[in-house]
């Protein structure tokens, strides 16, 4: 079963910003974003939680960027 996306123009007010960034760096709004933005709330908390944990200075960033292709790679992401 797989969760049909919401169309940009059905996409809450709150999420705007992170659809034109999400434009801005990739070219388009990303099909898992899509899913998210059903849950407004939800997909903020997850961005600050992201952006915190890319922000944190406890873990060198060279392991960071190990971790997220591995995890990337176990998940079977194209990019």
């Amino acid at each position: 079963m797989r969760i049909d996306g919401l169309e940009e123009k059905q996409i809450s007010w709150m999420l705007k910003p992170f659809t034109w960034m999400m434009k801005r760096r990739f070219g388009k709004v990303l099909n898992p974003y899509k899913a998210w933005a059903y849950r407004p709330g939800l997909t903020i908390a997850m961005a600050i939680f992201t952006q915190s944990v890319e922000a944190s200075k406890v873990t060198d960033p060279t392991l960071k960027r190990l971790v997220c292709l591995r995890a990337a790679q176990m998940i079977g992401c194209v990019f």
